[in-house]
């Protein structure tokens, strides 16, 4: 034990015994434990010497034994000059060992707090994971019942508007016929006139005229495939074509014609044909009845012809012809109720003087199973678009929005 001197407490001035002998912690004043304990207490959290920060639990017993001095030093004790015993060193190590303890205690809570906070967060993933999961396939369930539903309106549209579906075929201008002089000798296999007289080369799509010393043919030029009725085929189908027109030489109203249209491969008086003549402005069907149209005929107009096709399971419809110029419909569709052959094709005739006709074909009355695109032409060239390319061609008129047509040409409409 440490022999001390001590004197007075602090708060109440009265000296201090050795059985009564308490210190503080932070500052090892010493005071009268009720004094003390009441100071705190009270309010005043601090030593009431020094006013070191001070709570209860700072206050400590001091064992001491009485100094052999009476020598009054005010509160203040004076340590002497022996050496701790081996209580206080052992109250020390113990106290270590507890400090050592609690960090330990609290470094376990700790990291099971982290343990648990990970698992929380883990499990909120998780649910996080699976919400998102689940809206996934929510959203995926609904696309495809939009799709559904849009499929749906589709086929209801096509229903109600009728909605035809183009068939792409290659196509090009093969076969060349007529009389250039009395020889007959333009042909496709020879398309030069040996009397050196006006004449007509065809190459793919394009129509040339060539000028020569007389002009007094008709040619036809043919394509090299028709628009064949498709078999089982469940949509409407349309095959269509344009040609663009080009005047060679002075233009003269009074002689120069150009038929296109739709038609056997022979002539017009042993196959049926029909067509739209643009200088007439009319439409001729496949026994010769014309029906007149308001239209102006331009040089480089671009005049279309299409041939639409009912489902194969719709025996009661019938297919129909329709023109179209610079990108619109002109005039009424003609059905077609009997056998017809459908080539595309042209047809020029000239007569010395400078002049232009444009003749296309329209719906037919009769059972028109394969259509080729037809052309006549006089003193004009043409070219033809067969809708080989439509990315890098596109056709004039927009065949995605041509809807089964309603209204028909009847005799009653007979120019």
């Amino acid at each position: 034990m440490v022999n001390y001197k001590f004197g007075r407490c602090t708060v109440c001035q009265f000296r201090l015994r050795s059985d009564n002998v308490y210190t503080l912690k932070n500052c090892n004043h010493t005071f009268h434990s009720e004094c003390v304990t009441r100071w705190i207490t009270e309010g005043s959290q601090d030593c009431p010497r020094c006013r070191a920060p001070a709570t209860l639990p700072d206050i400590k017993q001091l064992f001491v034994e009485t100094g052999t001095s009476s020598e009054d030093s005010e509160d203040e004790l004076t340590q002497s000059t022996s050496s701790m015993t081996t209580k206080d060193s052992t109250k020390i190590q113990k106290t270590n060992s507890d400090h050592t303890n609690e960090i330990s205690e609290m470094e376990q809570k700790f990291k099971e707090l982290i343990k648990e906070e990970f698992q929380r967060l883990n499990a909120e993933n998780k649910q996080k994971d699976e919400k998102i999961i689940s809206l996934e396939e929510q959203m995926k369930k609904t696309n495809e019942l939009f799709e559904k539903k849009f499929g749906d309106l589709a086929k209801l549209n096509n229903v109600i508007f009728k909605y035809v579906n183009f068939i792409p075929t290659k196509n090009k201008w093969s076969d060349i016929g007529g009389g250039c002089c009395d020889k007959y000798c333009c042909n496709s296999n020879n398309p030069v006139c040996v009397e050196g007289n006006a004449f007509f080369n065809i190459n793919d799509e394009n129509v040339n005229y060539v000028a020569g010393k007389c002009s007094n043919g008709v040619i036809f030029v043919y394509a090299e495939n028709s628009f064949k009725n498709p078999q089982d085929y469940f949509n409407y189908s349309l095959y269509y074509f344009e040609i663009k027109s080009k005047f060679e030489g002075e233009y003269s109203e009074l002689v120069d014609w150009i038929y296109v249209g739709l038609g056997g491969r022979r002539n017009l008086s042993s196959d049926k044909h029909i067509w739209y003549s643009a200088k007439n402005a009319t439409i001729t069907n496949e026994k010769f009845e014309s029906f007149k149209i308001s239209t102006v005929f331009n040089n480089n107009d671009i005049f279309g012809c299409g041939i639409v096709y009912p489902p194969t399971n719709m025996m009661n419809e019938f297919p129909y012809v329709f023109f179209t110029q610079n990108g619109k419909q002109i005039g009424k569709g003609i059905l077609i109720k009997d056998n017809f052959v459908s080539y595309p094709f042209v047809r020029l005739k000239d007569f010395g003087n400078f002049g232009h006709e444009f003749f296309q074909a329209i719906p037919l009355k009769e059972n028109f199973a394969t259509s080729k695109p037809v052309e006549w032409l006089r003193c004009c060239s043409v070219e033809a678009n067969f809708g080989n390319n439509l990315e890098i061609k596109p056709f004039c008129y927009d065949i995605t929005k041509h809807f089964v047509l309603k209204e028909f040409y009847e005799d009653s409409d007979v120019d």
